[in-house]
């Protein structure tokens, strides 16, 4: 699935009912919430690398037809690579074209996701993206409180790892916005601070948010 410089827009977690933002470079849902009847350009279904290795995963795949994957809680070459080959059977039980699924990662889960000189690079063509989901990474170092996120020096070196790992691989990276945030004015410099620091856009954790975030300029 290819992309380029221009698809400036941000990657938006859809809720049941909402309709898709035409902006986005892709709309996520998840297994189970309802397809949207107004299809984006880019739909992706977040899932594990669990679940895609499980028996179901065909059936799962038939009945969202996604373009692709947000695998969660990508911990790094390995994972990726895993998830590439569980997408590989997909596609040839599901009859679809090698090569038709793309993925973005989601690394924050596993700290160790951060550590060492491990490179994304040439992993796997289906790569399109990197987010870094900034709650998980949070969680997994017991940083409940948001402000804590700004002066905590681990946060600070998985920003610049995540940017770097994306610029080596030659994709865009993604920052996933305070999934309890709904300050536009507060939205709007986090999405602002992020394309500053390296970042292609932000990825939308609600409704509430991307509404937020629909000024003079869209969602771009």
């Amino acid at each position: 699935m290819s992309i380029n410089a221009s698809e400036t827009g941000p990657i938006v977690r859809l809720a049941p009912g909402d309709t898709p933002p035409p902006a986005a470079f892709a709309v996520v849902i998840r297994p189970g919430d309802p397809v949207p009847t107004s299809r984006p350009q880019r739909l992706l279904l977040e899932i594990s690398l669990d679940a895609l290795e499980r028996d179901d995963a065909v059936a799962v795949f038939e009945a969202v037809r996604p373009h692709g994957v947000l695998l969660q809680d990508c911990r790094g070459r390995a994972d990726l690579q895993a998830a590439a080959v569980a997408l590989g059977v997909i596609e040839a039980e599901g009859e679809r074209a090698e090569g038709s699924f793309a993925i973005i990662a989601a690394l924050g889960g596993s700290p160790v996701s951060f550590l060492g000189g491990e490179r994304l690079s040439g992993a796997s063509e289906r790569l399109i993206a990197l987010v870094l989901d900034e709650d998980a990474l949070a969680a997994a170092l017991g940083l409940p409180a948001e402000a804590a996120r700004s002066i905590s020096p681990a946060i600070i070196m998985a920003r610049g790892a995540i940017v770097l790992q994306a610029a080596d691989a030659g994709v865009p990276c993604f920052w996933s916005l305070p999934s309890r945030e709904t300050n536009e004015d507060v939205l709007k410099r986090l999405r602002q601070a992020a394309r500053e620091n390296g970042f292609r856009n932000v990825l939308v954790q609600t409704s509430a948010q991307w509404i937020a975030l629909r000024d003079v300029s869209g969602l771009d």
